[in-house]
């Protein structure tokens, strides 16, 4: 059966492995930093060399065949073994850091989080949580109307230079 199934690209391997795991043409363009109608176009072109109507039938096959087809090495890759963690040579001076940081430490934290200028730059998905947005929605008010104040009084100061 392997050997009547067409040659595939890699990027066709990739979007079919893809959806033999259920995933749409939106997640796999996202997990392959592709466009949507790249994949669709993979897909349609393996649907084509397949033969076959659905894209769910061509993942079957492929998938199918690539079970079928023997490995290419015959030992497993080694796992990965992490250097043991050092030891602390003092075991008491983890004893003195306080979990909790104190409360003068906390109202800093705070002050420099409100006080933050401007939304956090650059990356496509929110990674702010509920409070962090919640001051950064704050930040934006507090600065859009101390610049619409600003503004008032220089065209205010300057009606009044003219006069």
């Amino acid at each position: 059966m392997a050997q009547t199934l067409p040659v595939l690209s890699e990027g066709e391997k990739q979007c079919l492995h893809l959806v033999a795991q259920g995933f749409n043409s939106k997640e796999i363009a996202r997990q392959l930093h592709v466009s949507e109608h790249t994949v669709d176009q993979r897909v349609r072109t393996s649907l084509r060399k397949y033969g076959v109507p659905s894209r769910k039938e061509a993942a079957r096959l492929f998938v199918s065949a690539q079970q079928l087809q023997p490995q290419s090495g015959t030992y497993q890759p080694l796992i990965y073994q992490p250097e043991p963690l050092a030891t602390d040579p003092d075991p008491g001076s983890s004893m003195a850091v306080p979990d909790r940081p104190d409360e003068q430490t906390e109202r800093k934290t705070l002050l420099r989080r409100i006080l933050a200028f401007g939304p956090p730059l650059g990356g496509s998905t929110n990674e702010l949580s509920v409070d962090g947005r919640i001051l950064a929605m704050i930040r934006a008010a507090v600065l859009t109307g101390v610049g619409v104040v600003t503004l008032l009084l220089l065209i205010a100061g300057a009606f009044k230079a003219l006069a």
